[in-house]
């Protein structure tokens, strides 16, 4: 096998490795298309080997590589890509054109689900949106811990003694499946044939007795279907404890070996993981309500929800021993103006006499023959609202002309050649 050609090398690798999953489509379509071209036998397994992404990238990387486009890239792996790779790698195998790979061939590659693409193939089963209450969810997911609880310390015991019996397996397991099943509930559909068709089926479902009377809920709800206009669909990222899955595992692992990696999880960085996959489209969906408001058990549930809101999560307690005091700051250190200036302090005014005033006023006036109100203000130190009652009894306030907003005094208070100075 050293002294071997690298094609006899190939085909006896390619004997090895089995065909992906999922390409038996693929496999009728290319195995006709070789027998019409009178390609050599092992050729089909050697192209097949090649929708494997790690072998891909191999080839696509090769130095003996002649196609130039498309360019193969880690970063952007993507289905389109996968297939426009595998097309030239197929053609430059067989040295044909593109042009000349027949519909059923590619047709059938569009339906190969590469490894770490969404897989749609259930993408158009229906599927029913149902929102529970907070403490249904809390109960069925209490009951869910408890099965596997239960497993994990029976499962064991179960194993040993199923061994040494001799019976039906087929009967076993069916027994098994049996005791695995916990019921949750019932869902029943009422159907009135002359209502209209949007009001022509009611949902209701009904919890199993055991289960309300262990959380202490209520068991019957009401499943009142809401309209939604937007599409609404499915995923999973739930793979684990299938078949599929564990062939893709073991796959992925060969292939990684082969390529020359020391597992699959070094070979990450040529394709990500297929972590979801496309459970169906949303026909129907519910909300799910207590079919009456007044059932006792709802009651209760609503009075451990209004007391668990209420319920206060800092409390005050003593604390013991030596406790260091820090003194509160006062208040020139915890008010500060955000603009930086000082704060002004206000200073009250007491109010003058009015006869005091208004002799103060006129002998502003005979200062000066048009005062501002600020002015006037700021001369008397008097109250604003006091100060505008008695000038308004003096003085008048000019609206019009150059002296707009300056108070002069009434021409019965003026004296001749007062003012005139200034």
């Amino acid at each position: 096998v050293k002294d071997e050609p690298d094609d006899v090398k190939a085909e006896l690798e390619d004997a090895v490795e089995a065909p992906p999953a999922g390409s038996e489509q693929l496999r009728s379509a290319l195995s006709d298309f070789l027998v019409k071209r009178k390609a050599p036998g092992g050729k089909l397994n050697a192209l097949l080997s090649l929708l494997n992404p790690i072998n891909l990238r191999a080839g696509a990387l090769a130095k003996t590589t002649k196609y130039k486009t498309p360019r193969w890239a880690d970063d952007a792996v993507t289905p389109p890509q996968l297939r426009a790779h595998w097309r030239m790698q197929v053609c430059e195998s067989l040295s044909c054109k593109e042009t000349e790979l027949p519909e059923t061939v590619t047709a059938s590659l569009k339906t190969f689900l590469w490894p770490g693409a969404l897989d749609t193939t259930r993408g158009e089963h229906l599927a029913w949106l149902v929102k529970v209450p907070g403490f249904v969810t809390k109960a069925w997911r209490a009951t869910a811990e408890a099965l596997e609880k239960a497993d994990e310390l029976f499962g064991g015991e179960d194993d040993d003694a199923d061994g040494g019996d001799g019976g039906d397996e087929d009967t076993k397991k069916h027994t098994s499946d049996e005791n695995d099943k916990e019921l949750l509930g019932y869902m029943r559909i009422a159907v009135d044939p002359f209502a209209p068709p949007e009001k022509r089926q009611k949902h209701f479902l009904t919890l199993t007795t055991a289960q309300a009377d262990e959380f202490a809920i209520p068991n019957k709800y009401d499943m009142q279907t809401t309209s939604e206009d937007r599409p609404i669909h499915v995923f999973s990222d739930v793979r684990e404890n299938t078949a599929a899955a564990a062939a893709a595992a073991a796959g992925r692992e060969r292939a990684a070996r082969a390529a020359g990696f020391a597992s699959a999880k070094d070979a990450t960085h040529v394709l990500p993981a297929d972590d979801f996959i496309l459970e169906g489209r949303v026909s129907e969906k519910f909300d799910v309500r207590p079919a009456s408001v007044t059932d006792e058990a709802y009651r209760q549930v609503s009075l451990r929800r209004m007391e668990e809101a209420t319920k206060k999560t800092r409390v005050v307690g003593d604390v013991k021993g030596p406790q260091r005091v820090v003194p509160l700051p006062t208040n020139r250190n915890v008010v500060k103006r955000l603009d930086g200036k000082e704060e002004v302090k206000k200073t009250k005014h007491e109010r003058m006499e009015k006869a005091g005033l208004e002799n103060k006023l006129m002998g502003l006036f005979e200062r000066r023959n048009l005062w501002t109100f600020k002015q006037l203000v700021e001369e008397t130190k008097q109250p604003a609202v006091w100060l505008k009652e008695v000038v308004t009894e003096l003085a008048v306030l000019n609206r019009r002309g150059p002296n707009t907003g300056m108070w002069t005094l009434k021409d019965m208070y003026k004296r001749k050649g007062a003012g005139d100075a200034k």
